[in-house]
């Protein structure tokens, strides 16, 4: 866990020494939790965070021939246009939780503190599992159009096989 849970916030003038100030020791403080990782990345690594991020929409992009070959053009546009709605309203929704109980849990975190206590650990064990599972079809799916990409230079490059 990143941050530790403080019994009561920190008011301004006890807010932890003065090695560890800046604002976002501070904000974590204002809030009741003490900052215990280092947050110093650097440019790769930020790169690197970036790049396997945003790596599912290859993934996502080798599953669009399917939307082509099932409904055309039409619907695949529309798709997409439907999706990024969809997805920005996601995104919108997961910020705000961000926002009012920031944690490095992220959605399972925040399953199990919106769910009535009977059913907490069971929504926090099930947003986990899913997000795994939709992580293991995505890598599955990159790999797949990886393959299915070279197997297709590989017969641009020779056309008699």
């Amino acid at each position: 866990m990143a941050n530790r849970k403080l019994e009561a916030p920190l008011a301004n003038d006890d807010i932890l020494d003065s090695s560890s100030l800046n604002s976002d020791n501070i904000k974590l403080a204002q809030m009741g939790y003490v900052s215990e990782l280092k947050r110093d990345f650097s440019v790769f690594s930020v790169l690197a965070v970036g790049f396997s991020i945003t790596n599912s929409w290859f993934g996502i992009s080798a599953s669009l021939v399917m939307g082509i070959c099932a409904g055309g053009t039409v619907v695949t546009i529309y798709g997409i246009c439907l999706i990024a709605l969809l997805s920005v309203c996601v995104a919108i929704s997961l910020s705000e939780m961000a926002s009012a109980m920031p944690n490095a849990g992220g959605q399972y975190f925040w399953a199990s503190e919106l769910a009535p206590r009977k059913w907490s650990s069971f929504a926090a064990y099930m947003t986990g599992g899913i997000a795994w599972v939709g992580s293991v079809f995505t890598s599955a799916s990159v790999a797949l159009s990886v393959g299915s990409a070279l197997v297709g230079s590989y017969q641009l490059c020779n056309p008699n096989l």
